[in-house]
């Protein structure tokens, strides 16, 4: 599971918790809004940030807009 503490509420992460391991954030990109069109049905929203901590790795985590709950996308070496 991902757990993630932003400073404000709809802010960008500032630490992580990812499989037992906690992460902090050194440097943060976005966010960057994707959303599906309007003509497409659902709406889906969703704030994508690339994330490295301070140990170097580097992630890419998104916000759920409708309900705030953050995924991982992908992780980089």
């Amino acid at each position: 599971a991902l757990v993630v503490v932003s400073i404000m509420p709809d802010g960008p992460p500032f630490r992580f918790r990812l499989h037992a391991c906690e992460h902090r954030v050194a440097w943060t990109w976005g966010p960057e809004r994707i959303e599906t069109g309007w003509w497409r049905g659902r709406p889906i929203g969703r704030d994508y940030y690339r994330v490295e901590t301070t140990t170097g790795t580097r992630y890419w985590l998104f916000r759920r807009l409708r309900d705030g709950k953050w995924f991982l996308h992908g992780a980089f070496d």
